[in-house]
């Protein structure tokens, strides 16, 4: 090999390994947030109440069917605060399996938030109520998921046939339950590249 076509292949080489130096160092492509709507149907069991000088402490278990964006079940516990003045603060948690806008898996679900006075039950959607949700931590399709919204309007309220010590928990016993709603749901999912 003479000289000349020495340096050429090695102008090459290197040609190529800066190309493959730039494409490294690009930014990664951000995956566009998709939009979530849909509604929510709970199922609750109160497992305690709790006085703590003016205020209620109510622990609950919840089953949640989701349709829309979000399709599947959430199973998990309730945390709630009535004050005197008929207001509650809301901290839920628990587990959704089911698919987000076609992916599959399981990630875990938290609302947060307060309703004010008026509200059927003390629940969510009453007058002044502002419960927000993230979804995260997903596992197989949902690995990656990132999402956030809020619950709106209340499409309806009933009490249920009750709970008692054997039946407490309405994702292992659907049919027992204090009462039930139904929600709307909005907001934002995003996958991680």
């Amino acid at each position: 090999m003479n000289k000349s076509k020495i340096k050429q292949q090695l102008r090459r080489g290197f040609f190529a390994l800066a190309i493959v130096g730039a494409l490294l160092t690009l930014p990664k492509a951000q995956a566009q947030p998709i939009p979530a709507s849909g509604s929510t149907t709970d199922r609750e069991c109160v497992i305690e109440n709790v006085t703590n000088g003016p205020n209620t402490i109510t622990t609950l278990k919840i089953k949640t069917e989701a349709t829309g964006t979000l399709t599947g079940t959430l199973c998990g516990t309730e945390r709630d605060v009535g004050f005197p003045d008929g207001s509650v603060t809301i901290n839920s948690t628990g587990v959704f399996t089911g698919t987000v806008a076609g992916r599959s898996g399981t990630a875990v679900l938290t609302a947060v938030g307060e309703a004010g006075r008026g509200s059927p039950g003390g629940r969510f959607g009453g007058v002044g109520a502002a419960v927000s949700w993230v979804m995260d931590q997903g596992t197989g399709g949902l690995a990656g998921v990132h999402g956030q919204g809020t619950f709106g309007t209340l499409v309806n309220f009933a009490e249920g046939p009750g709970c008692d010590e054997n039946h407490q928990d309405p994702c292992i016993t659907p049919d027992y339950y204090d009462f039930t709603f139904t929600l709307l749901y909005s907001g934002q999912i995003q996958f991680a590249p």
